[in-house]
């Protein structure tokens, strides 16, 4: 039997310590000394190891060789063979070259990695020796044979090979080793392709295989049903991506399987359905199945309930769906059972109670939903149980925990609907280590019950609406991680163990001063932001040499900033920002790491401190909001790292620097508003490529507006790609853009406290505050509030990522760029108090993002473009004083108006209706006319004794008719006669 290889690794790497450390004890001498025995040191480390050299020999004698390739090799250094290489300090075979003509680099490099250490066996013939394994420095084993002349009796002695990066054995003849092959162990190496590379199918004996930790790829084959005696296979951290025939398959073929581990794979399989019968699995005997980290999907398997002896089952982390069977709690010999990080919903199986071995039980990040079963507390032997992340609401009582005597991680997490109901007086049986029960209600006061938790390291208690003050014993405890943000805690701030490594107690209303003997806490980060902490800033803060992460932001905190604040170098982020801080900034920022300083909204005063420019890795700086002045130092030039420059709301003045170049490629977010800065906009700026938010607002720039702006990349195609190690959850950056201020935070669901960071909006003089926003996503060029002249740059409309464009309050004139169009993603242009002219290009009109504009106090001409979006917009403030616009918004009729269009063809059917209806109706009244008209005469045409008599009657009439109208003028003409007269 061979030795266990950790056994062999840990052999090696003494036997290569001590042999280091011998070569260095030889190193110290006379450097003439070293330079003379240089050559002779060289060849008398070169000497061929005799286990080594026996390993070759054997070699040469187990193989035909007709080429007499390997003819050389004689006498006692094999370090001098042909073809064989040695290191020349340990004198370890690194490479054996049979093949004459390898391909080398210029640099006289391999090129090829399967001539790198052990090459090819072409046109030779014989048995492969098992010594081999001795050759423990070898990398790459090519033992690969298409002509099919070499065999393999036992491949057990490559498990032996440690420093082994390739493996292949293709065309080889192993069938005569399947009853002496049973363990193979080829883990942590660079093995590629499918599996048949690695091994054959013909090595039905195998027992133990493990591949883990290697790119294998493909699938795993169906003639794996044939390895009938396998008892452990551990294919851990490959690229397989599915097994053909299903798992169902490959585990009934399998009786003596115990132990199958496949996790962090790419299977994509549904495991859920089953070919054929399962009463195949009466006789099973595995123990272990690992799953997780893979892509499979479906439902869980009913099928699993024939595995009565499985102990260990992960198939966290997958795709599954659907309710968990209540199956699973007929699993008698269950003690590790993790179900996280799937679509898993319903609720928790009662069934679960019956689980008597389970000692870990992992739900977390699923959809489950529900009372947790009261049957959980009957888990006598559970240690861990984490239940974070889901929707499970109800109570949660002592009954729960009545026979939890051994837990020890509990992690109830993120689940709102959440109420935990426990005693004053209640002392659990448990004692735990880690307490996690985030956005949980556990009452109005610190939980009573937590202080028999002696043993407890960890206690995480965030939005759990707790309040009041906090109680006098913790500062008895011992943990050291406590975060209790997010509630409603009040008093001073309490003594805390000293041992704490992490602190938060942000988003409380913790007040009073911070205590003197705060720096007694061993702690590394340190949240006590957003409270109501008054008073300055103890010098025994200083005395936290650990201290890496302080945030102090966001309280009322007054006076200076202490000196002593030099001797903390291991901080790499300090917030200090919205106190009442004033006085300068230290000057000592020479040795430090900080990669985040946030100083902002105070009342500091004075100039930049020139050591600052020692922040080689700052990524983001946040001074605005205070009283700053005086020009920006030339050391800051040296803070190439930047991807966050704020300096917004201060009183700097002077020229913008030239040194922002090409060397800031990192900077995304330049803020400069509401300084004193004068002279031109410095063409530089545009070969800050990666800048997303330009802002030069409210300052004293004179000259035009620099074409090449438009050629800033960040602002053309914007991508969404972060740098990882920018925690942009945590930064604002305030921002107008839509007429109002605005702070962007990234709303991103990682570790980091993303949900910390004030949103600030002024609107109409009110400050409003949010959280939540998306910086990455804002585009913003805001040059407005300045003396600048010239037209607005056609090149600006290049810039097609653009969210907001403020140019307002300048001395700008000329036209509007015709291809303002072109920015599609235009949420908020402003252009007003300036002295543009021309018409308003219909581009606008076809902006459909385009919620905020203001055009007004210019020259422009003619009438308002007309659109579907731009007519949302019916403010008539957003055109005030342009006297020579026109437009129905502005109630002024344009003196050229084009006459009015045809009606539109969506009205047409309903014109043509109202057309048929008139010619209805005038119809209907000829028809009626003829009708009577005919009706009558036609009468008097036939009837003669009518037609007299209507005739008479119409005579007699008439003469009447005369004789009356006689009768009254002779009348009149009476009356008028004396008149006359």
């Amino acid at each position: 039997m061979y030795r266990d290889g950790n056994e062999l690794c840990l052999e090696t790497d003494t036997v290569k310590g001590v042999k280091k450390k011998e070569v260095q004890e030889s190193f110290q001498v006379d450097t003439f000394y070293i330079s003379l025995n240089y050559t002779l040191f060289l060849n008398l480390t070169s000497i061929c190891i005799e286990q080594e050299r026996e390993a070759l020999l054997q070699l040469r004698q187990g193989l035909s060789d007709p080429y007499r390739l390997l003819s050389s090799w004689k006498g006692e250094d094999c370090c001098k063979w042909k073809g064989v290489t040695c290191d020349r300090v340990y004198g370890h075979v690194i490479e054996l070259q049979l093949i004459p003509h390898t391909i080398r680099d210029k640099n006289g490099g391999i090129v090829s990695p399967m001539a790198h250490n052990f090459s090819m066996f072409g046109n030779l013939h014989g048995t492969v020796p098992q010594q081999l394994g001795n050759l423990t420095e070898l990398q790459v084993l090519d033992l690969h044979d298409d002509d099919g002349d070499l065999v393999i009796d036992d491949t057990q002695w490559v498990s032996h090979l440690r420093s082994l990066n390739y493996l292949d054995i293709s065309g080889l003849k192993i069938a005569r080793a399947r009853d002496l092959m049973q363990y193979l162990d080829l883990s942590y190496n660079f093995l590629k392709g499918t599996i048949a590379n690695v091994i054959s199918h013909n090595m039905t004996s195998l027992q133990h295989l493990n591949l883990s930790w290697n790119s294998l790829e493909s699938s795993i084959p169906t003639w794996f049903d044939k390895f009938t005696s396998l008892v452990d296979v551990n294919l851990e951290e490959n690229h397989f991506l599915s097994i053909e025939g299903g798992l169902f398959s490959f585990l009934k073929s399998k009786k003596d399987l115990k132990s199958l581990r496949l996790g962090s794979n790419l299977i994509g399989d549904d495991i859920s359905t089953s070919q054929g019968i399962s009463s195949g699995f009466i006789d099973n005997n595995l123990v272990c199945l690992t799953l997780d980290s893979n892509f499979l999907r479906g439902s869980l398997p009913n099928w699993l309930v024939h595995f009565t002896l499985l102990r260990i089952l992960w198939l966290s982390y997958n795709f599954f769906s659907g309710p968990i069977p209540e199956i699973i709690g007929a699993l008698p010999n269950l003690v590790a059972l993790d179900l996280s990080g799937n679509q898993l919903n319903g609720t928790i199986p009662s069934s679960f109670g019956q689980l008597r071995a389970l000692q870990g039980l992992c739900l977390y990040n699923n959809h489950l939903s529900g009372a947790i079963p009261d049957s959980l507390g009957e888990l006598s032997q559970l240690s861990v149980l984490h239940l974070f992340g889901n929707s499970l609401g109800g109570a949660i009582s002592e009954t729960h925990f009545s026979n939890l005597s051994r837990l020890q991680y509990l992690d109830i997490s993120n689940n709102d609907n959440l109420i935990f109901k426990a005693e004053h007086s209640w002392i659990p049986p448990f004692q735990l280590k880690i307490i996690r029960m985030d956005s949980c209600k556990i009452g109005s006061t610190f939980p009573q019950w937590m202080r028999t938790q002696v043993e407890v390291d960890d206690i995480s208690l965030f939005n759990a609406s707790i309040s009041g003050a906090l109680p006098k014993w913790l500062g008895n405890m011992t943990f050291n991680h406590f975060n209790l943000s997010f509630n409603q805690i009040t008093g001073p701030l309490p003594n805390i163990s000293s041992h704490c490594d992490i602190l938060d107690l942000s988003y409380n209303l913790i007040s009073g001063p911070l205590p003197a003997h705060i720096g007694e806490i061993y702690a590394d980060t340190l949240y006590l932001n957003d409270n109501f902490f008054n008073g300055t800033i103890p010098s025994s803060l200083c005395d936290m040499s650990n201290l890496s992460d302080l945030n102090l932001g966001y309280n009322e905190l007054s006076g200076s900033i202490p000196d002593c604040w030099c001797d903390l170098l291991k901080l790499s982020d300090l917030n200090l920002g919205g106190n009442e801080l004033s006085g300068s900034i230290p000057d000592c920022w020479k040795g430090f790491r900080l990669s985040h300083l946030t100083l902002s909204f105070n009342k500091l005063s004075e100039v930049i401190p020139s050591s600052i420019g020692s922040l080689y890795q700052l990524l983001t700086l946040h001074l605005n909001g205070n009283r700053l002045n005086g020009e920006l130092p030339l050391a800051l030039s040296n803070c190439t790292s930047l991807i966050i420059l704020d300096l917004g709301e201060n009183n700097f003045s002077g020229s913008i620097p030239t040194w922002f170049n090409e060397s800031f490629f990192l900077l995304k977010i330049m803020r400069l508003r509401e300084n004193s800065f004068t002279g031109s906009i410095p063409p530089q700026l545009c070969s800050l490529s990666g800048l997303q938010i330009l802002d030069m607002a409210m300052n004293n720039f004179t000259g035009t507006i620099p074409r090449c702006l438009g050629h800033i990349s960040g602002m053309k195609n914007f991508n969404q790609d972060i740098p990882s190690h920018l925690g942009w959850n945590r930064e604002p950056a305030v921002e107008i853009i839509k007429g109002r201020y605005n702070a962007y935070t990234k709303e991103n669901l990682s570790h980091l406290n993303w949900n910390r960071e004030h949103v600030v909006e002024i609107m109409k003089g009110r400050y409003d505050e949010y959280t939540k926003t998306v910086l990455q996503l804002v585009v913003n060029l805001d040059l407005s509030s300045n003396n600048l002249i010239g037209p607005i740059p056609k090149e600006l409309t290049l810039l097609t990522g653009m969210h907001g464009l403020n140019l307002s309050h300048n001395l700008l004139f000329g036209d509007i760029p015709i291809g303002i169009g072109d920015i599609k993603s235009l949420e908020s242009l402003d252009l007003a108090n300036n002295h543009l002219s021309g018409t308003i290009p219909k581009g606008i009109s076809v902006l459909t993002f385009l919620s905020h504009l203001n055009l007004s106090h210019n020259n422009f001409t003619g009438q308002i473009p007309k659109g579907n979006q731009i007519q949302t917009l019916d403010d008539p403030s957003i055109y005030a004083g342009n006297p020579l616009l026109c437009g129905d918004l502005l109630r002024r009729k344009c003196p050229s108006a084009e006459a009015p269009q045809a009606p539109n063809t969506s009205y047409s059917e309903d014109t043509h209706e109202e057309t048929k209806l008139k010619l209805l109706f005038y119809l209907v009244i000829m028809l009626g006319f003829a009708t009577g008209f005919w009706s009558f005469f036609g009468v008097l045409h036939f009837k003669k004794d009518w037609r007299c008599a209507y005739f008479g009657f119409v005579d007699q009439a008439i003469v009447k008719a005369c004789v009356v109208t006689a009768m009254k003028v002779a009348k009149l003409k009476r009356l008028r006669q004396p008149s006359s007269t």
